[in-house]
This record gives C-alpha cells, sequence and structure tokens, in this order.
C-alpha cells in the first residue's frame, strides 16, 4: 500500500530509490529526498554509516515531556531485563545447591549413572526453606566473607535485615560482626566494613551482586592468624 509524504502529500512508491524513512522508532514515515534536502551524497553517508540517520522535524522537535515519557519507557523495559536475569540467576543457585554443591562435571556424572542404573538415586537434596521455625537445625558455618564500603552510622542489624530481606532467610542464620577495633573514633572513619556468613549450602548466594547496593564491595574473609602464617 502507498504510503503518502507527510511534507507533500504526494504518494510515495515502496520499489522507488527516491525516499527516505525516519529513524525514530515511533515514527517510521517515508519521505521524498527532495522533500527532506536529502541528495545522494548525504544518502549514501545515512546508507553507509550505523552512526549517522534521518530523524523528520516532528520527530526533533518533542518536547521535553515526550522525550521523558520514552526514557521511562525505556527504563521499565529494562528494570524487566534485569528482573528476569535475576529471576534466572537465583534458579541457577537453586539447582546448584540442590546438587549439594557438586561441580557441574560431577553433576553430570551423576545423571548419567542415574540413567543407566534406574534404581540407583545419587541425588543429593538440600533443603533451602530458610524461614521455618518450627525444627532447629545445626547449620555449617565454615566460610565469611568481608564486605563493605558502608556508612559509618550502619549497623549490624541493618545488614542482617537486607540480607533476610534480600535472600528470605531467617534473620538468625544471618551471622554479620561490624570490622571496627574497639578504640575506634567512628567520626575519623570514612566507611566500615563486616564480616558476614550464612549457612554453607547457601554461601555462594553472598557473591551474587544483584543482592548488595551499588558501590559495595564483597571479598573472602581471611582471618588475621591465617594471614601471618601465610607470611611465614
Amino acid at each position: 500500500m502507498a504510503e503518502n509524504c507527510p511534507k507533500c502529500k504526494k504518494s510515495i512508491n515502496g520499489k522507488e530509490a527516491g525516499f527516505i524513512i525516519c529513524n525514530s522508532d515511533d515514527c517510521r514515515k517515508k519521505f521524498h529526498r527532495t522533500c527532506v534536502n536529502i541528495d545522494d551524497a548525504v544518502y549514501d553517508v545515512i546508507q553507509k554509516n550505523p552512526m549517522v540517520s534521518f530523524n523528520c522535524d516532528e520527530c526533533k522537535n518533542q518536547s521535553p515531556r515526550a522525550l521523558s515519557s520514552k526514557l521511562h519507557t525505556i527504563e521499565e523495559k529494562v528494570n524487566k531485563v534485569c528482573n528476569g536475569i535475576n529471576q534466572i540467576q537465583g534458579r541457577m543457585y537453586q539447582q546448584y545447591f540442590q546438587f549439594g554443591n557438586q561441580p557441574p562435571m560431577q553433576q553430570a556424572s551423576a545423571l548419567d549413572t542415574t540413567k543407566k542404573h534406574p534404581q540407583q538415586n545419587n541425588l543429593i537434596v538440600v533443603g533451602n526453606n530458610c524461614n521455618s521455625d518450627r525444627l532447629q537445625v545445626v547449620c555449617d558455618y565454615g566460610r565469611w566473607v568481608q564486605v563493605g564500603k558502608f556508612a559509618t552510622n550502619t549497623g549490624e542489624e541493618d545488614v542482617i535485615d537486607h540480607l533476610a530481606e534480600e535472600l528470605k532467610i531467617n534473620k538468625n542464620l544471618v551471622k554479620c560482626t561490624k570490622l571496627v577495633k574497639n578504640d575506634a573514633n567512628l567520626s575519623q572513619l570514612s566507611y566500615c566494613k563486616f564480616k558476614i556468613s550464612i549457612p554453607d549450602y547457601r554461601f555462594n548466594e553472598l557473591f551474587n551482586e544483584a543482592i548488595w547496593p551499588s558501590g559495595v564491595m564483597v571479598s573472602p574473609f581471611t582471618p588475621r592468624s591465617q594471614l601471618n602464617q601465610n607470611r611465614l
């Protein structure tokens, strides 16, 4: 179906070479090149260079409110993508822990063994409902992380509450200690750090950058005694 050029109101045949399309996704209107002063040289540059595009006068002169609305729409789409990535990452963590923290190759071999010998079940399942208080479970805490940089007025309870909400874990299972010397003057510190641990079967989730605010740095915590041994 033929379209009319918004400038001259005359029809544009899709097969003819003398037209150009507005690059705006919300527009995509066709114009006669002569109507928008696009000669062969300029048109050739637009065709060969992806960084150069044609936008009609209407799209160029859009109000700030219209542009703001577009940016808001883009931001919503980006947030949906980020949320989808976080959900996929969460499922990957869950599957990882259901295999008893086995490396990928061992997981594959366990599945192959199950296929060859249907009567044997080598699958190890680790419970991950950390919000249940009905049963008392003894959890292993073998590893710690060091987390910073937080404002000096940040308390241990603040960090525990944050992790409990982000990881959907019982607050009682989060161990947190502020790494500040007893005689330290907080007013002279620019930031503070914490050492944190959660049960071993979920420990690797602490390295998921999506659960931490922007700028927070997470690294394995090494006790000072172990550092001294390494130096020796």
